[in-house]
């Protein structure tokens, strides 16, 4: 039992944050990685995004559609690049706020993989038989984003603390 005395908190403040249910990140164990990870993430993203905005009639130059229409495929390319927009606000914002972002940042692992996935019977499968070289390097670049982002969904707990930025 304690000795109770008038200064002396009844309460330490590790003891308050275990019975709020709060995990207090330690310094020693933060990810030091994880906000280069963040960043290249958000230079592929916005790359990407660039491209298929503003430069997708480029993007189509690779691939030979055939018989499908040169606009339809212009405008899946249009609508996927708002689709990164949206899902990784929402990734930022959960990163940022830390709302649920251990378990947000394995759903858009998942997300992510299925694009690409998808990419392949939607897209590549349209790619010219001798098709550029930097496709070949953009297709490995998803590839590694892919990975920083498994990286960051098994290292969620090991995120920086609070509050963050993009570049802490």
């Amino acid at each position: 039992m304690r000795n109770i005395h008038a200064g002396q908190p009844l309460v330490t403040d590790e003891e308050l944050n275990a019975l709020r249910g709060e995990v207090v990140p330690d310094k020693d164990n933060t990810d030091v990685w994880f906000k280069y990870r963040n960043l290249f993430l958000l230079v592929v993203v916005m790359s990407q995004v660039i491209k298929l905005l503003f430069f997708s009639h480029l993007s189509i130059g690779n691939f030979q559609l055939g018989a499908l229409d040169a606009q339809a495929f212009e405008r899946y390319l249009v609508f996927r690049a708002c689709f990164v927009i949206g899902i990784t606000a929402f990734y930022l914002f959960s990163y940022l706020k830390n709302w649920y972002f251990e378990k947000f940042s394995l759903l858009y692992v998942g997300i992510a993989t299925t694009a690409l996935v998808m990419d392949y019977f939607n897209a590549y499968v349209y790619l010219s038989e001798s098709p550029a070289q930097w496709i070949t390097g953009l297709i490995a670049l998803r590839f590694i984003a892919v990975l920083c982002l498994l990286l960051n969904a098994l290292h969620a707990q090991r995120a920086p603390a609070m509050p963050r930025s993009l570049w802490s």
